[in-house]
């Protein structure tokens, strides 16, 4: 009789003290995690008035500290794994699997150690409903738990601060495993989510993980997403994106389904990536990977590929500096023109060889040419005979056809020809860059090539005329160039509507295929649809032998 006394007695008081402990939301009386009757959950008993009795009791209680109340499952948890994890935590231990007891929802929340009935909960409740909070087994699409958190795995993985440097608030089992009650507190909830700190501007988040370049990115400065900031991209537990914790089940997902689709907060990327033309970021799913070698993935492209989220910010914006990146294109993967890939890109024409130079899927030319190679590095090789200036100045010392805002010394970049038909770069609004145009090969201006004869307007060479001015290719006495009727460009393009993609390679001409400085300067390298191939543009002579020259066995001097 004296201890059942005491049992009723010591429960108010335990409550009353909660009550006096500070405010409301600093006591589990006033959070979910209070089931009894008094609770302000949608879970709660339907006349038990204790609160600590769900986890913890005085009498009875099992093994397992600190007075558990509950039993524990010994099933086998799918567990988070990424590639580039440092540690390989094993199944669940200590706090987080007692919190598991509940939140895999495979225990009834009123069943007790030493009790011969459950608790009984409302509305028929047993196990943990439905939700966000039922974690279950699978464990991969949530933050990974009872790891072993120390310096060593610091200097291992990197971009993780020291476990010495942690606040308080943040607590190690042990002094150094990595739990659920590190990031939780199953016993107040000031923060909401039950967190042990608040996570404005995921303070929480940015007090383990320590990301190369997130404090300047646009994800943590821009007013619209600091909020949010690591959440903005990441859920830590049941993650639609498992890999990575994503909040989208798809890579591009994550961009576009959340912020970058004309509605969300960044810019629009998906009216572009709409087009006809466009880098098809839904491809493949679950291939990209931060570690993967550029030489030899799989083919996929994925946002990721050109920007690094964590990075990605809008110094020296837009690109005006070729070839060198700005702030969009900060801290993702390159190839250089030696072929070798780099941990980071420092010029822009490095971050598209990642994809379209020696990796094994680049098979897809739309134009066959003489001298034929898929591989752009090799195209833009600067020992090649002639190329566009984007890895090196071009070859040709003159060059009269180019606008005064260009000279033979001048770099350019790919996106200067490659981008959306209503970029910035060409007077729009949507972002540079290769996302997506209305044009094939993803021009920024149109550019026909795929019709031969073809009546010449200007409009079909948009592109070209960016940089080359058309009156100095085809009127009379503006340049040496446009030497009456005698001059190349105006009696083939104009007279004879032949493209200018017929003649000239508008990347350039590969000497590792077989290109001479003789037969492969002045970007010549014949298009095959058009001339057989054994056309022959002779510098040095100044000819051409083609099959579309008629008489004398195709040849034609330009003396």
């Amino acid at each position: 009789m004296r201890r059942k006394l005491y049992c009723k007695l010591v429960v108010p008081v335990v409550v009353s003290v909660l009550l006096l402990a500070g405010p409301v939301d600093a006591s589990i009386v006033n959070t979910k995690h209070n089931l009894s009757a008094s609770g302000p959950g949608s879970v709660t008993a339907v006349n038990e008035n204790r609160i600590c009795i769900f986890c913890h009791t005085p009498h009875h209680a099992t093994t397992v500290t600190p007075l558990w109340s509950r039993p524990l499952n010994t099933m086998i948890y799918n567990l988070y794994g990424s590639p580039t994890m440092a540690s390989r935590p094993g199944q669940p231990t200590g706090s987080s699997r007692l919190c598991l007891s509940c939140h895999d929802g495979t225990i009834a929340l009123g069943i007790l150690a030493g009790a011969a009935e459950p608790i009984a909960l409302t509305g028929g409740i047993t196990k943990m409903p439905e939700g966000d909070t039922n974690l279950g087994y699978d464990l991969a699409d949530d933050h990974p738990i009872s790891l072993a958190y120390t310096s060593a795995l610091v200097s291992q993985r990197g971009e993780l601060k020291d476990p010495s440097g942690l606040p308080p608030e943040i607590s190690l089992e042990n002094g150094h495993i990595l739990q659920c009650t590190s990031c939780h507190d199953p016993h107040k909830n000031p923060h909401g989510m039950f967190l042990v700190m608040a996570n404005h501007g995921s303070a929480l988040c940015l007090s383990c993980h320590d990301k190369t370049g997130w404090a300047a990115s646009s994800h943590a400065t821009d007013l619209a997403l600091s909020e949010q900031a690591c959440q903005s991209c990441h859920q830590p537990h049941g993650a639609p994106g498992s890999l990575h914790l994503l909040q989208s089940a798809t890579e591009e997902g994550n961009c576009l389904t959340n912020c970058h689709n004309g509605v969300g907060e960044g810019i629009n990327i998906q009216s572009s990536i709409n087009k006809s033309y466009n880098h098809p970021v839904d491809y493949a799913v679950g291939v990209h990977e931060i570690t993967e070698n550029p030489l030899r993935m799989n083919k996929h492209v994925e946002c990721a590929d050109c920007h690094n989220p964590h990075q990605v910010n809008s110094q020296d914006a837009p690109l005006d500096n070729a070839p060198q990146i700005n702030g969009r294109l900060r801290g993702v993967k390159g190839v250089n023109t030696a072929g070798t890939v780099l941990a980071e890109a420092s010029n822009e024409y490095e971050v598209c060889f990642s994809c379209h130079a020696d990796n094994p899927f680049v098979n897809s030319s739309q134009v066959f040419r003489m001298f034929q190679t898929t591989n752009e590095r090799h195209r833009f090789d600067e020992t090649n005979p002639s190329f566009h200036p984007v890895t090196a100045p071009g070859k040709n010392i003159n060059v009269p056809s180019l606008r005064p805002e260009y000279s033979e010394s001048s770099r350019i970049y790919c996106i200067d020809c490659h981008g959306s038909d209503t970029s910035t770069r060409v007077g729009g609004t949507e972002a540079d860059g290769p996302h997506g145009s209305i044009y094939p090969h993803i021009l920024i201006a149109q550019y026909e090539q795929d019709i031969y004869p073809l009546p010449y307007s200007v409009t079909n060479y948009t592109l070209c005329f960016r940089c080359h001015d058309p009156d100095a290719l085809f009127e009379p006495g503006v340049t040496t160039f446009s030497n009456g009727m005698n001059s190349s460009h105006r009696t083939h393009v104009r007279g004879h509507g032949v493209p200018c993609s017929a003649c000239h390679d508008p990347h350039g001409v590969p000497q590792i295929v077989g290109a001479t400085a003789t037969g492969g300067s002045r970007l010549i390298n014949f298009d095959t649809r058009y001339v057989d191939t054994g056309g022959v543009f002779d510098l040095t002579d100044q000819s051409c032998t083609v099959s579309c020259h008629s008489g004398n066995s195709g040849y034609k001097s330009y003396k």
